[in-house]
């Protein structure tokens, strides 16, 4: 029986080495980092969403009652009795009071910026799902 080897010049192997480096230290962290932040974002776009039906609610009763927590998991009922004006978190300990037409214009704008953002992220994950075949292909080219 006849055995057929394959060798592989030093230059395949040399090859191989850096397309195998450069998909592991490179590519595949930024896929998983793009993928990462794709997921914060949809959770963004959901709360804004959120938010802007709870608005609308609020647009709908003059007094509301809930559960508000007083910290430590300790919860009391409370009584809200002006909904009219309701104080955004915008980040970085800034906090803007706004009527409930603004804030829900705000959450909308907001909701759309995320959509964009969502977008160019989808299309940078395709892009380096795309490379990442390609890579395949080519150290499979090589072996």
């Amino acid at each position: 029986m006849a055995s057929t080897s394959v060798s592989h010049s030093p230059l395949q192997t040399d090859t191989n080495q850096i397309y195998t480096a450069h998909l592991q230290t490179s590519i595949l962290p930024e896929l998983e980092s793009t993928r990462h932040l794709l997921l914060k974002i949809e959770n963004d776009i959901a709360e804004y969403e959120d938010l802007r039906k709870k608005i609308d609610e609020l647009e709908k009763v003059d007094n509301v009652e809930t559960l508000t927590e007083l910290g430590a998991g300790v919860w009391v009922e409370a009584v809200i009795s002006d909904t009219k004006i309701i104080t955004l978190d915008l980040g970085l300990n800034l906090h803007l009071d706004m009527s409930l037409a603004e804030a829900r214009r705000y959450t909308m704008k907001k909701t759309d910026i995320l959509k964009m953002k969502r977008d160019t992220f989808s299309k940078k994950e395709e892009f380096l799902v795309w490379q990442v075949g390609q890579f395949h292909g080519a150290i499979t080219e090589v072996n």
